[in-house]
């Protein structure tokens, strides 16, 4: 039954982005602009944290669930995957869900501005691309202690210092950013995950 509701989640989204992504290309900006932008924004959102959900149903947690623009121990979260339930050792790969579908977005979002560059995808590039690594620096810097930060869940289970972390969240985006300027790019990142374990890879194209 749970599997139905994420198929039709993710048929809702993608029939959303292609009505969204037949807007005009993005060589000036308007008001319609603002619009794209905030569109790609919750295109990004909505799929980071149906990632989350997806190993949350994978992995048979209890209790999962997607919150939006919600308050939560007195701190504000555009989005919010939480659960009540969950292996112990499913904690890292439900930690990285959410960016393993950015990934996946990014893929999607990349291609579709080389073949249609429009506003919403640009942003979806840009979000789906840097997302992650703003937040890892909001994770280790200024809100360390939260255990409802993705960075700080996966610090917890790896045992990584901020700065390796960093360092890796640093890696896939430059990857990615120079994928962006550089159409012939060989180099990917990935994020690999099953019901016990994750792995971040780079893989190379022959």
């Amino acid at each position: 039954m749970r599997k139905s509701r994420y198929v039709i989640i993710v048929m809702g989204v993608l029939a959303w982005l292609f009505l969204v992504n037949t807007g005009q290309t993005a060589y000036a900006f308007g008001f319609r602009d603002v619009g794209a932008i905030g569109a790609a924004y919750m295109t990004h959102l909505s799929l980071h944290e149906l990632g989350h959900q997806v190993v949350a149903e994978d992995v048979g947690a209890d209790g999962a669930q997607i919150s939006f623009f919600t308050r939560r121990n007195g701190s504000f979260y555009p989005g919010l995957s939480t659960y009540k339930n969950i292996p112990e050792e499913s904690k890292l790969p439900y930690a990285v869900g959410g960016e393993r579908m950015a990934g996946f977005t990014f893929n999607y979002a990349l291609d579709s501005y080389r073949h249609q560059p429009t506003t919403f995808n640009k942003a979806l590039v840009f979000f789906s691309c840097a997302d992650f690594f703003v937040y890892t620096l909001l994770g280790n810097y200024v809100h360390p202690e939260n255990d409802l930060y993705d960075p700080n869940l996966i610090r917890e289970e790896t045992g990584l210092s901020k700065g390796a972390l960093l360092s890796l969240v640093a890696v896939k985006t430059f990857i990615n950013a120079y994928r962006i300027v550089n159409e012939d790019a060989r180099l990917f990142p990935m994020i690999w995950v099953d019901d016990k374990s994750a792995a971040f890879m780079i893989g190379f194209r022959f």
